[in-house]
């Protein structure tokens, strides 16, 4: 019922999607290829956190079995290769940096959306309230 679309609220339209995370991809891509088939002019996504670089070593909260199953692993190592150092993960995890600039450009591309901006970690961080060495991160910054 929920991908019933209403085509007079989508035709033509610039649309913002609001997701807690991107994961694999899959979803996202599918809803957008949706939006645009039912006449969406434009599909801009907002991710509630930040990219997902490193696969939980806590919880088991998504389906994924390797950080390869990760949008953003899959992208970084398309240019960099599948073995890449921890210190360039980093690199891909800080948003003022040109990598995290590429990593986002090609997430976009792939999943056809026309724009993209995640949530800043340090900006989630300080929308929680919540003492930072209290907030599990590796998923998004790869530190314990």
């Amino acid at each position: 019922m929920k991908l019933i679309p209403v085509h007079d609220l989508i035709k033509d339209k610039s649309m913002v999607l609001i997701d807690d995370s991107i994961v694999r991809g899959t979803q996202l891509r599918e809803t957008t290829e949706f939006l645009y088939q039912s006449g969406a002019k434009e599909v801009h996504i907002r991710p509630a956190c930040p990219p997902l670089l490193f696969g939980c070593k806590y919880l088991n909260f998504s389906r994924s079995n390797s950080d390869m199953d990760l949008i953003a692993r899959r992208v970084i190592a398309a240019k960099e290769g599948d073995d890449v150092d921890h210190s360039l993960l980093l690199d891909y995890a800080n948003p003022n940096s040109e990598r995290y600039e590429f990593m986002l450009d090609e997430i976009r591309k792939q999943l056809n959306f026309t724009t993209l901006r995640y949530h800043r970690l340090d900006d989630l961080i300080e929308s929680i309230g919540l003492d930072p060495d209290s907030v599990c991160t590796f998923c998004w910054s790869g530190r314990e």
